[in-house]
């Protein structure tokens, strides 16, 4: 009876992609307790997602786009106030079915908000939602076969992927600073903002530790109601249990601000010169293992007829993990219509990605660098403005082995802003310049036949018999010793015996004597 050993190997696959954008249009009252609205300063907004429903070819989506803006109120005084609006969108996928796992990706790509009037606000926005359908599988493979001592295997040792962890975390973070004592003590904070940067990730043992720097811009105002500008680098750290973690694994996790606090504390002192940083993240996290499966490919026997049934099946191999690094510096002159520049105070940025295209031997990025400036004008009756640009920039990933065709491949792609720096040369010319990163992991699908069992049935005897005993035989190109054994009813080893050869190893041209194997 033969037995076949078996391997379960976990896989997450790729199912399919979509893309749809929503547009929101819809009014906003100002709250009670906050004063009429003057003129708007800034605006900013982050799209977060709240449900996930899966059905037979469609994806059901609710969220939020969360926004803030900075506006002038009476007696030129700076505020700030914070909403939100509702959306659902339905995203029709064809490979999406009900038990499937779909990752969503939000970008804001318009954001409007004017004032209607003192009290009430017109928000307008284009939100791009693109969905990937992943399916957790399970793939059987036979690794060998037992049970008769007449037994030949074949086997192919292969690369592959192994899935160890698929999982979403949230991580949390905490940061206290003081302030330097050449500023005033905080009143009241009107708005803030924070970037990460020079994110890194580790692995140790089931552990995954995120580290980066976080930088922080605040303005707020004097107990005396003067408006005061701090910033500052602090560094930011955390670690999540993920079992299987260990240092040497091949890992993909990306992670995401899903929500900030910063309020003002008391020191020792009992005065407000403290700030106080919270931050979640939502983290996305994959782990595989490389390893080396060996894999049944054929079996024949001497004493009777193996018939090998098979199916298809594919697996994923790395072919790169890499990551770019881009450095962008362009001179910008602000336009006519805007207040000229006294000093800058803070600038806030992003890495938007426009589209991933595979060329030959890498994967060729274009996106969009986008930074906002707030800055105090030479205007004392508009004492603070914002400025926006964007810097498009294009660069290639190195991918060896990477063709003009996208078949079988599967990347993940994460953009990052490691520095950014915008420095006045005059009261209407400023100088950008940023490093960003552009990490890429690019997986290549292996496509071969596995057997899934093995019938037994006689052998044909008179076949066998009408067969030559001895045979002189030719290699012929491309022809391995294993074929020779089970096409003339013997084994690599006789042949290597009767010979003399040193190795199973043959070549075109070579001349061997095949002596017929009887069991």
């Amino acid at each position: 009876m033969l037995e076949l050993k078996r391997q379960t190997l976990k896989q997450n696959s790729q199912k399919g992609r979509a893309f749809t954008q929503v547009t929101l249009d819809d009014d906003c009252i100002v709250k009670d307790n906050k004063p009429d609205v003057i003129k708007i300063i800034h605006t900013k907004g982050q799209v977060l997602f709240e449900e996930v429903k899966v059905s037979s070819q469609t994806v059901w989506v609710t969220g939020q786009l969360r926004f803030t803006i900075l506006y002038r109120s009476e007696e030129n005084r700076l505020e700030t106030m914070s909403d939100s609006v509702n959306f659902g969108e339905k995203i029709f996928m064809d490979e999406a079915e009900e038990l499937d796992t779909v990752k969503l990706t939000g970008s804001l790509e318009d954001l409007t908000i004017s004032a209607i009037n003192s009290r009430k606000l017109a928000v307008r926005a284009v939100i791009g939602i693109k969905a990937v359908c992943e399916q957790m599988t399970e793939e059987e493979l036979v690794n060998s076969i037992s049970g008769d001592p007449g037994i030949q295997q074949k086997q192919d040792s292969r690369q592959m992927l192994l899935l160890v962890t698929s999982k979403k975390d949230i991580l949390r973070t905490h940061n206290e600073m003081t302030l330097p004592k050449a500023s005033p003590n905080i009143g009241k904070i009107i708005y803030y903002n924070v970037d990460i940067r020079n994110k890194e990730i580790t692995l140790t043992n089931d552990r995954v530790q995120v580290q980066g720097e976080a930088y922080l811009s605040v303005l707020y105002t004097s107990p005396e109601g003067q408006m005061e500008w701090y910033e500052s680098m602090v560094p930011m750290s955390g670690t999540m249990d993920c079992e299987n973690a260990q240092p040497q694994s091949l890992y993909w996790i990306s992670s995401r601000i899903t929500d900030t606090e910063l309020e003002a504390a008391n020191d020792y002192d009992g005065e407000q010169r403290n700030l106080v940083l919270d931050m979640n993240f939502d983290v996305d996290i994959k782990i595989w293992r490389e390893e080396e499966v060996e894999i049944l490919s054929d079996a024949y026997s001497l004493g009777q007829n193996l018939i090998p049934e098979t199916a298809p099946m594919s697996a994923w191999k790395l072919l790169v993990k890499n990551e770019a690094k881009l450095r962008i510096s362009q001179q910008l002159k602000l336009s006519d219509d805007k207040e000229r520049i006294l000093q800058l105070c803070s600038y806030e940025g992003s890495v938007d990605v426009d589209a991933v295209e595979p060329v030959e031997n890498g994967l060729q990025v274009e996106g969009i660098l986008s930074v906002h400036i707030l800055y105090a004008t030479t205007d004392d009756s508009f004492p603070v403005a914002h400025s926006f640009e964007q810097i498009p920039f294009t660069q290639v990933i190195d991918v060896q082995g990477m063709g003009k065709d996208a078949a079988g491949i599967n990347y993940e792609f994460e953009p990052g802003i490691d520095q950014l720096v915008v420095s006045l040369l005059d009261n209407e010319r400023y100088e950008i310049k940023a490093s960003l990163s552009l990490a890429a992991l690019v997986l290549k699908e292996d496509c071969f036949d596995k057997i899934v069992e093995i019938r037994e049935e006689p052998l044909d005897e008179k076949k066998l018999v009408a067969q030559a005993g001895v045979t002189g035989y030719i290699v012929q190109d491309g022809e391995q010793l294993w074929d020779i054994a089970r096409n003339y009813h013997t084994t690599e080893e006789e042949i290597v015996n009767t010979n003399g050869l040193k190795t199973p190893k043959i070549k075109a041209g070579d001349k061997l004597i095949i002596v017929k194997s009887v069991c």
